[in-house]
């Protein structure tokens, strides 16, 4: 049998409400995308900063493990941000901190300090010019700092760690590990704020260490991934065993 014709030269009834739901789904994606620039413009007004990728090379200069710079909205980095539950005391690191998205945000809270940790020169100078057009929205000192991630050691008073998606292979491993080591030398809870695309495995999942507490969505950005980790001194008791006596 011929399907059946609806006029509007000679659409199927089905292919009509088709048509209907795609340009409804058009419409509805194109609201949600003007709605993610208006607030991203917003907050660049309110900080009086550019963070915008407009204004930075690509990330030729970084070793193959490490993903090229292009910053996220203004709105991912709040959700993210309110995932993390931060308060007093918490002191705060951004790996892969590029221009200060996510250290400006942090820095409106009050916390004990802000870090943000940034393999390309270019891209560290950027956020501190950033930083200091803010000075007068921040409630935390923030500190960019221009270091090779593998090479830095984490300070022992860190509690929240922030990544969103900055690098892959053995650079993530040498960064777990040396979150893992600072909490050897000082076990204490930990928060991680991890984003990964579909096309990457969570890198965080075999970490022992660390257990998941929740998983967020990217929003427009449907393929992207937030999850919540932490660590807790009774966690760490349990998967490392004590010191030798």
């Amino acid at each position: 049998m011929a399907p059946r014709l609806h006029g509007q030269g000679g659409m199927t009834t089905a292919a009509l409400q088709l048509k209907k739901r795609i340009a409804k789904l058009t419409t509805v994606d194109g609201w949600r995308w003007g709605l993610v620039r208006a607030e991203d413009e917003l907050w660049e007004r309110y900080f009086c900063v550019d963070t915008t990728a407009a204004t930075v090379a690509s990330r030729r200069d970084v070793p193959s493990e490490s993903v090229r710079y292009e910053p996220l909205p203004w709105f991912l980095v709040r959700r993210g941000l309110r995932a993390l539950r931060l308060r007093k005391g918490d002191v705060f690191v951004d790996y892969g901190a590029g221009l200060g998205r996510s250290l400006l945000m942090a820095g409106r809270q009050e916390l004990e300090r802000v870090m943000g940790v940034e393999l390309l020169g270019t891209l560290a100078k950027l956020a501190r010019d950033n930083v200091l057009a803010a000075k007068h929205r921040l409630k935390t000192p923030v500190e960019v700092l221009e270091v090779d991630a593998t090479q830095w050691d984490v300070p022992d008073d860190v509690t929240v760690a922030y990544l969103f998606n900055p690098f892959f292979g053995a650079v993530m491993k040498a960064v777990q590990e040396k979150l893992r080591a600072s909490l050897v030398r000082r076990p204490r809870a930990l928060r991680i704020l991890y984003a990964h695309p579909d096309d990457q495995p969570d890198l965080f999942a075999p970490c022992r260490w660390l257990a998941l507490k929740q998983e967020l969505g990217g929003g427009v950005y449907r393929s992207l991934h937030l999850k919540v980790y932490a660590s807790t001194p009774a966690l760490q008791a349990e998967v490392w065993p004590p010191p030798s006596t």
